[in-house]
Protein backbone atom coordinates (compact mmCIF):
# COMPACT_ATOMS: atom_id res chain seq x y z
CA UNK A 1 0.00 0.00 0.00
CA UNK A 2 1.34 3.10 -1.03
CA UNK A 3 2.21 5.85 1.97
CA UNK A 4 -0.03 8.61 2.41
CA UNK A 5 1.76 12.01 2.99
CA UNK A 6 0.60 14.72 5.17
CA UNK A 7 -0.86 17.72 4.26
CA UNK A 8 0.93 19.29 6.42
CA UNK A 9 5.21 18.59 7.14
CA UNK A 10 6.10 18.30 11.03
CA UNK A 11 9.17 16.16 11.00
CA UNK A 12 12.09 15.27 9.35
CA UNK A 13 10.69 12.11 8.34
CA UNK A 14 7.98 13.69 7.10
CA UNK A 15 10.52 16.19 4.99
CA UNK A 16 12.36 12.80 3.89
CA UNK A 17 9.15 11.45 2.51
CA UNK A 18 8.26 14.51 0.53
CA UNK A 19 11.44 14.98 -1.20
CA UNK A 20 11.53 11.31 -2.51
CA UNK A 21 8.13 11.46 -3.55
CA UNK A 22 9.02 14.49 -6.22
CA UNK A 23 10.75 12.03 -8.09
CA UNK A 24 7.49 10.40 -9.07
CA UNK A 25 5.91 13.55 -9.77
CA UNK A 26 4.63 13.96 -13.31
CA UNK A 27 4.01 17.93 -13.76
CA UNK A 28 5.48 20.97 -12.33
CA UNK A 29 2.25 21.98 -10.69
CA UNK A 30 2.74 18.70 -8.53
CA UNK A 31 6.82 19.49 -7.68
CA UNK A 32 5.46 23.28 -6.91
CA UNK A 33 3.02 22.12 -4.12
CA UNK A 34 5.52 19.75 -2.75
CA UNK A 35 8.18 21.87 -2.66
CA UNK A 36 5.86 24.96 -0.89
CA UNK A 37 5.45 22.37 1.91
CA UNK A 38 8.97 21.63 2.08
CA UNK A 39 10.20 25.27 2.15
CA UNK A 40 7.49 26.07 4.88
CA UNK A 41 8.96 23.07 7.10
CA UNK A 42 12.31 24.90 6.67
CA UNK A 43 10.02 28.14 8.32
CA UNK A 44 10.87 29.46 4.93
CA UNK A 45 8.95 30.91 2.59
CA UNK A 46 9.84 31.48 -1.00
CA UNK A 47 11.92 29.56 -3.65
CA UNK A 48 13.17 29.78 -6.64
CA UNK A 49 14.94 26.68 -8.65
CA UNK A 50 16.76 27.23 -11.45
CA UNK A 51 18.80 24.51 -13.83
CA UNK A 52 21.71 25.72 -15.55
CA UNK A 53 23.68 23.85 -18.52
CA UNK A 54 26.88 25.36 -20.09
CA UNK A 55 28.98 24.40 -22.60
CA UNK A 56 31.69 26.18 -24.40
CA UNK A 57 30.02 29.65 -25.66
CA UNK A 58 26.32 27.78 -25.32
CA UNK A 59 24.47 28.92 -22.02
CA UNK A 60 20.45 27.36 -20.94
CA UNK A 61 18.02 28.39 -18.10
CA UNK A 62 15.34 26.57 -17.24
CA UNK A 63 13.30 27.90 -13.90
CA UNK A 64 10.47 27.25 -11.85
CA UNK A 65 9.17 29.91 -8.90
CA UNK A 66 7.43 29.58 -5.67
CA UNK A 67 7.28 33.30 -5.57
CA UNK A 68 5.39 36.39 -6.25
CA UNK A 69 5.03 36.28 -10.02
CA UNK A 70 6.39 40.34 -10.15
CA UNK A 71 9.46 39.09 -9.25
CA UNK A 72 9.97 36.32 -11.84
CA UNK A 73 9.00 38.98 -14.54
CA UNK A 74 11.34 40.96 -13.59
CA UNK A 75 14.00 38.70 -13.40
CA UNK A 76 13.15 37.33 -16.54
CA UNK A 77 12.81 40.89 -18.74
CA UNK A 78 15.85 42.25 -17.08
CA UNK A 79 17.97 39.12 -17.95
CA UNK A 80 19.33 39.09 -14.39
CA UNK A 81 20.18 35.31 -15.14
CA UNK A 82 23.01 36.75 -16.80
CA UNK A 83 24.63 38.08 -13.80
CA UNK A 84 23.08 36.13 -11.07
CA UNK A 85 26.05 36.07 -8.39
CA UNK A 86 24.23 33.11 -7.24
CA UNK A 87 24.92 31.10 -10.73
CA UNK A 88 28.65 31.80 -10.31
CA UNK A 89 28.31 30.15 -7.05
CA UNK A 90 26.53 27.51 -7.95
CA UNK A 91 28.53 26.48 -10.76
CA UNK A 92 31.64 26.37 -8.91
CA UNK A 93 30.79 25.20 -5.70
CA UNK A 94 28.27 22.12 -3.77
CA UNK A 95 28.09 23.75 0.22
CA UNK A 96 24.61 25.79 0.90
CA UNK A 97 25.33 29.04 1.96
CA UNK A 98 23.37 32.30 3.46
CA UNK A 99 22.72 34.20 0.32
CA UNK A 100 24.16 37.44 2.22
CA UNK A 101 27.43 36.06 2.02
CA UNK A 102 27.86 35.88 -1.61
CA UNK A 103 29.63 39.10 -2.75
CA UNK A 104 27.48 41.12 -4.61
CA UNK A 105 30.24 42.77 -7.42
CA UNK A 106 28.40 44.98 -9.84
CA UNK A 107 25.68 47.60 -9.52
CA UNK A 108 23.65 45.54 -11.36
CA UNK A 109 23.68 42.07 -9.01
CA UNK A 110 22.98 45.33 -6.16
CA UNK A 111 20.17 45.92 -8.34
CA UNK A 112 18.84 42.62 -8.97
CA UNK A 113 19.16 41.80 -5.14
CA UNK A 114 17.37 45.17 -4.04
CA UNK A 115 14.44 44.03 -5.73
CA UNK A 116 14.29 40.83 -4.78
CA UNK A 117 14.48 41.93 -1.26
CA UNK A 118 11.10 44.09 -2.18
CA UNK A 119 9.44 40.35 -3.47
CA UNK A 120 10.17 38.16 -0.57
CA UNK A 121 13.74 37.68 -0.79
CA UNK A 122 15.15 39.54 2.22
CA UNK A 123 17.00 36.94 3.41
CA UNK A 124 18.11 33.90 1.59
CA UNK A 125 19.95 30.69 1.65
CA UNK A 126 21.34 29.47 -1.97
CA UNK A 127 21.83 25.70 -2.22
CA UNK A 128 23.50 24.14 -4.82
CA UNK A 129 22.93 20.86 -6.64
CA UNK A 130 25.43 18.91 -8.81
CA UNK A 131 24.62 15.46 -10.24
CA UNK A 132 27.57 12.74 -11.43
CA UNK A 133 25.52 11.79 -14.44
CA UNK A 134 24.06 15.30 -15.64
CA UNK A 135 25.84 18.16 -17.15
CA UNK A 136 22.95 20.77 -15.73
CA UNK A 137 23.74 22.40 -12.42
CA UNK A 138 20.55 22.82 -10.15
CA UNK A 139 20.34 26.43 -7.86
CA UNK A 140 17.75 26.30 -5.19
CA UNK A 141 17.39 29.60 -3.65
CA UNK A 142 15.34 29.89 -0.61
CA UNK A 143 13.99 32.48 0.75
CA UNK A 144 12.44 34.78 3.55
CA UNK A 145 10.96 37.95 4.34
CA UNK A 146 12.15 38.13 7.90
CA UNK A 147 15.61 39.14 9.14
CA UNK A 148 18.67 37.24 8.30
CA UNK A 149 19.13 35.77 11.71
CA UNK A 150 15.95 33.41 10.49
CA UNK A 151 17.87 32.16 7.33
CA UNK A 152 20.51 31.43 9.51
CA UNK A 153 18.69 28.86 11.93
CA UNK A 154 17.31 27.38 9.07
CA UNK A 155 20.56 26.61 7.49
CA UNK A 156 21.73 25.40 10.55
CA UNK A 157 19.13 22.95 11.24
CA UNK A 158 17.92 21.99 8.16
CA UNK A 159 21.42 22.07 5.89
CA UNK A 160 21.25 17.89 4.85
CA UNK A 161 17.63 18.59 3.72
CA UNK A 162 18.42 21.00 2.01
CA UNK A 163 20.78 19.83 -0.06
CA UNK A 164 18.95 16.57 -1.03
CA UNK A 165 15.73 19.01 -1.84
CA UNK A 166 18.38 20.57 -4.31
CA UNK A 167 19.30 17.50 -5.41
CA UNK A 168 16.01 15.69 -6.03
CA UNK A 169 14.66 18.50 -7.75
CA UNK A 170 17.41 18.82 -10.24
CA UNK A 171 16.96 15.08 -10.63
CA UNK A 172 13.19 15.63 -11.40
CA UNK A 173 14.45 18.30 -14.08
CA UNK A 174 17.18 15.94 -15.90
CA UNK A 175 14.26 12.89 -15.80
CA UNK A 176 11.30 15.01 -17.43
CA UNK A 177 13.45 16.96 -19.39
CA UNK A 178 14.61 13.15 -20.91
CA UNK A 179 11.00 12.11 -21.13
CA UNK A 180 9.94 15.25 -23.22
CA UNK A 181 12.62 15.35 -25.47
CA UNK A 182 12.21 11.39 -26.68
CA UNK A 183 8.38 12.48 -27.23
CA UNK A 184 8.83 15.62 -29.14
CA UNK A 185 12.24 14.34 -31.48
CA UNK A 186 10.20 10.44 -31.36
CA UNK A 187 12.94 8.35 -30.41
CA UNK A 188 13.23 5.06 -29.85
CA UNK A 189 15.27 3.03 -27.56
CA UNK A 190 17.46 1.66 -30.69
CA UNK A 191 18.28 5.77 -31.27
CA UNK A 192 19.28 6.46 -27.51
CA UNK A 193 21.24 3.29 -27.64
CA UNK A 194 23.11 4.25 -30.81
CA UNK A 195 23.55 7.41 -29.04
CA UNK A 196 25.59 5.94 -26.14
CA UNK A 197 27.28 4.44 -28.50
CA UNK A 198 28.92 7.49 -30.41
CA UNK A 199 29.12 9.28 -26.86
CA UNK A 200 31.78 6.15 -26.60
CA UNK A 201 33.28 7.08 -30.02
CA UNK A 202 32.49 4.03 -31.35
CA UNK A 203 32.12 3.93 -35.08
CA UNK A 204 28.79 2.93 -36.98
CA UNK A 205 30.29 -0.50 -37.88
CA UNK A 206 31.42 -0.99 -34.21
CA UNK A 207 27.91 0.09 -32.84
CA UNK A 208 25.98 -2.41 -35.45
CA UNK A 209 28.06 -5.41 -34.43
CA UNK A 210 27.61 -4.38 -30.24
CA UNK A 211 24.09 -3.77 -31.17
CA UNK A 212 23.37 -6.78 -33.01
CA UNK A 213 22.44 -4.71 -36.02
CA UNK A 214 23.26 -4.40 -39.52
CA UNK A 215 25.85 -1.92 -40.68
CA UNK A 216 23.43 0.00 -43.21
CA UNK A 217 20.56 -0.06 -40.72
CA UNK A 218 22.95 1.62 -37.99
CA UNK A 219 24.23 4.26 -40.88
CA UNK A 220 20.98 5.05 -41.50
CA UNK A 221 19.61 5.51 -37.50
CA UNK A 222 22.38 7.70 -37.51
CA UNK A 223 21.81 10.13 -40.39
CA UNK A 224 18.29 9.93 -39.22
CA UNK A 225 18.79 10.92 -35.91
CA UNK A 226 21.50 13.87 -37.21
CA UNK A 227 18.55 15.45 -38.50
CA UNK A 228 15.98 15.26 -35.90
CA UNK A 229 18.77 16.85 -33.69
CA UNK A 230 19.35 19.59 -36.66
CA UNK A 231 23.12 18.63 -36.45
CA UNK A 232 25.86 18.05 -38.93
CA UNK A 233 28.21 15.22 -37.73
CA UNK A 234 28.23 12.44 -34.81
CA UNK A 235 30.25 14.78 -32.55
CA UNK A 236 27.42 17.39 -32.47
CA UNK A 237 24.55 14.85 -32.20
CA UNK A 238 26.51 14.17 -29.15
CA UNK A 239 26.62 17.12 -27.61
CA UNK A 240 22.88 18.45 -28.45
CA UNK A 241 21.59 14.19 -27.21
CA UNK A 242 23.85 15.57 -23.79
CA UNK A 243 22.00 19.40 -23.69
CA UNK A 244 18.92 17.94 -24.09
CA UNK A 245 19.13 15.26 -21.66
CA UNK A 246 18.70 12.22 -24.17
CA UNK A 247 22.09 10.67 -22.92
CA UNK A 248 24.18 11.25 -19.85
CA UNK A 249 27.50 12.92 -19.20
CA UNK A 250 30.39 10.96 -19.54
CA UNK A 251 32.04 13.65 -17.05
Amino acid sequence: MEKRLPEIITSVEHANDYISWIGGCKTEFDVNAAARLIVQFFNLQYFVFGALYRNGEQEHYRYFFGCAPEWCYLYIQNKWYAIDPFIGYALKNSSPILASDIPLTSPGQQRMMASASEYGFRSGIVVPAHSASSSWVGLLYLGTDDEQDRAQQSLDAHRNLMRAFGLELLEWFVCRQHDNSVSDLDLDKLDLKLLCKAQEHATAAEAARELGITLALAESRYRRLYRKLDVPAKRHAVDKAVELGLIRSLL
